[in-house]
């Protein structure tokens, strides 16, 4: 068996070794990286020197959660501006990178040493300091009167790590808790993107991530917000999302970080945490367990699992003046006329119902 192996050769340059079976075709190491690279460059289109005039330069806020997609997503952008560099002396964007630290991370978490590291190998690109999740209730001028919607307001003189505290203790569920914690990072992101006049936000979700995320869209009320989550270009916010990942699977991200001459960060298994199996399912939030169903069974039918964000993209996004206060999606539970709950979608009157007055 290992002399038949030795003697497939990489189906794209027909000289090297095929060492990686990727999507049933077996390619070098080299031939793989260009895939990856072109599979994320593609939806880079939008971004290219011919849209600009003159050095106007494009900023690009690219969050970075240091698991494996994130990392990736910068490493292949950074070699796209390195190369505009040698060529043109100048680049179409510039990145700007965003860290925010999520509450009850492990002792392997992401850290700020991980962050230095990365701002010392990547040094053509703004690193900026970590945030604490905490700060999206100040970072955010709306957000206050946004909560109150749900029943939480805050009290006279009360500091944002008192106020997050008591937010999210105050809900009765785990999903709960897990979707307003969602919920502040994007609004968060969102608000530090528009802070540093960045025009979009990068983000580095899988094919994968994106599945899951569908899923718990669906699953936690908010199904008619899955073409404006998954979709690219002008979201609700006011800032353009991107996902120039969506077309590889997680596992070939993880492939390409380990294969690289340079490979990545130990850290980038960090925010991967919630991957593991959960060992209570009825302390386990929604997102997670759909994380891992599609993790898993990604594994065994990788084009299934893609199916599910190929047909999210079809759908059509709804035109509507209406958005939730809190999660900033369309609302389009209509049949409801009642005005009481016509500033909450779905998803977010079940967050208010679970929340301790």
């Amino acid at each position: 068996m290992a002399e038949n192996n030795a003697t497939i050769v990489c189906v794209e340059c027909k000289e090297r070794g095929g060492d990686l079976n990727i999507r049933n075709r077996r390619l070098c190491v080299e031939c793989f990286s260009r895939y990856v690279n072109s599979k994320a460059l593609k939806r880079m289109e939008s971004y290219r020197f011919k849209t600009l005039e003159g050095d106007q330069k494009r900023r690009l806020l690219v969050p970075l959660s240091g698991g494996v997609s994130s990392l990736v997503l910068l490493q292949v952008l950074d070699t796209q501006l390195q190369r505009q560099i040698a060529n043109r002396n100048k680049t179409a964007y510039e990145l700007i990178i965003a860290h925010v630290v999520l509450p009850g991370q492990s002792a392997s978490a992401f850290k700020d040493q991980h962050l230095t590291q990365l701002a010392q190998r990547f040094p053509s690109h703004k690193f900026l300091p970590s945030f604490a999740l905490a700060t999206a209730l100040s970072f955010d001028e709306a957000i206050g009167e946004d909560l109150k919607t749900v029943g939480c307001e805050r009290h006279d003189q009360e500091s944002d790590p008192d106020f997050f505290h008591r937010i999210i203790s105050g809900a009765t569920s785990v999903t709960t808790r897990t979707d307003l914690q969602s919920i502040l990072l994007q609004r968060l992101l969102v608000a530090i993107a528009k802070a540093h006049e960045c025009e979009s936000i990068i983000w580095g979700h899988s094919d994968s991530r994106l599945a899951a995320l569908t899923l718990a869209d669906v699953a936690k009320g908010r199904g008619g917000s899955v073409p404006s989550t998954i979709a690219d270009g002008l979201s609700p916010f006011g800032v353009n999302f991107n996902h120039p990942l969506r077309d590889l699977y997680k596992t070939e991200l993880e492939i390409y970080a380990t294969t690289l001459p340079e490979p990545l960060m130990e850290a980038m298994a960090a925010s991967d945490d919630a991957l593991l199996p959960p060992t209570s399912l009825r302390n386990t939030a929604i997102d997670t367990l759909l994380t891992d169903y599609i993790n898993t069974q990604g594994l065994k039918y990788p084009s299934i699992m893609a199916n599910v964000v190929r047909t999210g993209g079809k759908l059509e996004i709804r035109q509507t003046h209406s958005l939730c206060r809190l999660c900033v999606q369309p609302i389009l539970n209509s049949g409801n006329p009642s005005p009481s709950v016509s500033t909450l979608c779905y998803g977010c009157l079940r967050i208010k119902q679970d929340i301790k007055p």
